[in-house]
C-alpha cells in the first residue's frame, strides 16, 4: 500500500492519541444490587433501589455534602438567599442542559414543584411527606426562582435538596404522555441518562456528555439485579461486578481476604423499624405494642448480626439535627420484666401475631427476624413469620401484622424522619395503620417554629409520644456496606443514596 506523505503525518499525529485511548484506565462500572426499582422516578417511589439510581438521573436545586456532615451546597441553583421566613431566591446555573439537549430553565423548576409532579399518580406521592409545605414558586426571569412556603419554614433550603425535590425535564415530562411512560425512560439533568431498562435483570446508564459538574468519571454505569447475597459476592469475586451492595457483616472478612476486593460503608441516617397494624385486633393494644418492643435486646443484636457497627438511636432522631437534637433522650429500652407483666395485665394469652416478611431485602432480615422471634418467645409472645415476596404483599388489606422496614432522615430534623410516616402525609397515614391528632397537633406547630429552644423542645415531646404509643418498633440505625474493587475510587454517603457522579469527592477528577 501506498501512503501519501499527508496520510503518513496524519498517522503519526494521531498514534499518541490512540495509545493514550489503550492506555486510558476501564470507564465502565457494573453495580450488583439486590432489588429492582419500580420506577425510575423521585416522586412516586423511596424504595431503597430507587434512591440508588436517584442520583444519577437528577439533580435537585441545592444538595447536602455526604462528605461534611450533610452541610447544604449549591447544586442547579449556584446561589441562594433568604427573603424572610418563608421565602428563597434562587439563582440558576447558566447552561445546564436536560438530557435530551433542552435547557434548564426556571419554567422547569415550577413545573418540578407543581401540583402536577407533587400528586403524582392517582394523587398519592411520597413527595408530599417533605413537599407539601410549597406554596408557590414564582419566575421573574429564566435563571430566578422564588419559591414560598405556606408558613414559616426553618427547613425550606433542606427541603429543596432532599428526596423528592429532583427537577425534571418539564417538555419531556408531558411529552411522555403518562407517567407509566415517563418512569420508564425519565429526563433529568444529571451525570448519566438511562438507555436500557429489562424488568428485574438491569438499569443501563450512559454519560451526559453536558452535564454541567464536569465528566462523568464513567462512560457506562450497568446497576444489574442480584437478589441473593451469595450470587453477588460471586460475581464480584469472579470479576462480573464491579461494585455490590448490601454486603451482611458475615462476608466481610471473605470479600477482604480476596486480591483487589475491599468493603466499604456504614451507618447511614436511616432507621431499620418494624412497621405495626395499630388497627389490627391484639396490635390495636399499646401494651402489646409497648411488650414487643421491650422484649428486644437491642445490644446483643446488633453485636451479633452488625458486630457492633451500628448503634440503636435515641428515638427517632440523629446528632445531626443539631439544635433541635435531645441528648438525653433514651434508646429504647430492654425490659423483659416489663414486658412479661404488660402482657399480664391486658389478659394476652398466646395468640399468634403475624409478622410478614421478605426474604432479605434489607441485609440480615431473615437472620434478624428469627432472632427477634426468640427473644419474643422469651417474654411470652408468638409471633409467627409469613414469607412473602414483596412490599405489595406485605401491604396487602387487611395488614393485621408487624412488618419490616426503614426510614431515612431526609431532612436534618424530626419532620424529614418519623414525621414522614407518621404525620398526615405520612406512609403509616396514608396506609391507614395509625393516626394520632395530638402529634399531628405537634408537628402542625413544629412546622412553624424558627427558634432553635422551641424546636428542641418540641421535638422531645413528640419523641416521648411516639416513645408512648409505639405506633413502630425501633430496631437500630442502618448500615449500609458495600463490597468493591480497590481500584474504584467511589466513596459512599451517609444515606441510601449512591453517586456516581464527578461532585463526589472520591470520584472528582477521575
Amino acid at each position: 500500500m501506498n501512503l501519501t506523505r499527508r496520510h503518513a503525518l496524519i498517522g503519526a499525529a494521531l498514534a499518541p492519541t490512540l495509545a493514550a485511548a489503550r492506555a486510558e484506565p476501564r470507564r465502565q462500572l457494573v453495580v450488583g444490587m439486590s432489588g429492582w426499582p419500580p420506577a425510575l422516578d423521585p416522586v412516586l417511589y423511596n424504595h431503597t433501589a430507587t434512591r440508588r439510581l436517584m442520583p444519577q438521573i437528577f439533580d435537585t436545586l441545592l444538595r447536602f455534602d455526604h462528605a461534611h456532615d450533610m452541610a447544604l451546597a449549591p447544586g442547579l441553583a449556584e446561589r441562594w438567599e433568604r427573603q424572610d421566613e418563608r421565602t428563597l431566591r434562587l439563582t440558576l446555573r447558566r447552561g445546564v442542559t436536560f438530557h435530551d439537549g433542552a435547557p434548564l430553565t426556571a419554567a422547569d423548576i415550577a413545573f418540578s414543584f407543581s401540583p402536577t409532579r407533587l400528586n403524582g399518580l392517582k394523587g398519592q406521592t411520597v413527595a408530599l411527606e417533605t413537599l407539601a409545605r410549597i406554596e408557590t414558586v414564582e419566575t421573574p426571569d429564566t435563571h430566578t426562582a422564588v419559591i414560598r412556603s405556606k408558613g414559616p419554614d426553618t427547613l425550606l433550603e433542606q427541603r429543596l435538596a432532599a428526596w423528592c425535590s429532583e427537577i425534571v425535564s418539564q417538555r419531556a415530562f408531558e411529552a411522555a404522555g403518562s407517567w407509566e411512560r415517563w418512569g420508564a425512560a425519565p429526563v433529568g439533568s444529571g451525570p448519566y441518562r438511562v438507555v436500557d431498562l429489562r424488568t428485574d435483570v438491569h438499569v443501563r446508564l450512559e454519560a451526559h456528555p453536558g452535564y454541567w459538574g464536569g465528566r462523568p468519571p464513567f462512560d457506562t454505569l450497568e446497576f444489574r439485579i442480584v437478589p441473593e447475597q451469595a450470587a453477588r459476592v460471586a460475581g464480584l469475586r469472579a470479576g462480573d461486578l464491579d461494585l455490590i451492595t448490601d454486603v451482611a457483616p458475615d462476608q466481610f472478612a471473605d470479600i477482604a481476604s480476596q486480591p483487589g476486593l475491599e468493603v466499604t460503608g456504614g451507618a447511614v441516617r436511616n432507621a431499620r423499624y418494624l412497621g405495626i397494624d395499630t388497627t389490627a385486633p391484639l396490635l390495636s393494644d399499646v401494651r402489646l405494642r409497648q411488650a414487643l418492643s421491650l422484649a428486644i435486646d437491642r445490644r446483643t443484636f446488633v453485636d451479633s448480626l452488625w458486630e457492633g457497627r451500628v448503634s440503636v438511636p435515641r428515638s427517632w432522631q440523629f446528632e445531626s439535627f443539631g439544635s433541635s437534637f435531645v441528648a438525653d433522650h433514651p434508646a429504647p429500652a430492654y425490659d423483659p420484666d416489663r414486658a412479661r407483666a404488660l402482657l399480664r395485665e391486658m389478659g394476652y394469652g398466646g395468640e399468634p401475631i403475624t409478622y410478614r416478611l421478605l426474604n432479605n431485602y434489607y441485609t440480615n432480615q431473615v437472620s434478624g427476624a428469627q432472632v427477634l422471634i426468640e427473644m419474643w418467645a422469651a417474654v411470652g409472645l408468638r409471633v409467627e413469620i409469613e414469607m412473602l415476596e414483596g412490599f405489595t404483599q406485605i401491604y396487602r388489606k387487611p395488614i393485621n401484622a408487624i412488618w419490616d422496614s426503614s426510614n431515612t432522615a431526609v431532612l436534618q430534623d424530626h419532620m424529614g424522619h418519623p414525621w414522614r410516616l407518621f404525620g398526615p402525609n405520612g406512609n403509616h397515614v396514608r396506609m391507614g395503620v395509625w393516626k394520632n391528632a395530638e402529634y399531628e397537633a405537634m408537628g402542625a406547630r413544629m412546622e412553624n417554629v424558627t427558634d432553635p429552644a422551641e424546636r428542641q423542645a418540641l421535638n422531645g415531646e413528640m419523641l416521648r409520644l411516639l416513645d408512648r404509643e409505639m405506633p413502630a418498633v425501633i430496631l437500630h440505625a442502618s448500615g449500609q456496606f458495600y463490597g468493591k474493587r480497590k481500584d474504584v475510587p467511589w466513596q459512599p454517603g451517609q444515606t441510601l443514596d449512591m453517586d456516581f457522579g464527578p461532585l463526589n469527592p472520591a470520584l472528582r477528577g477521575a
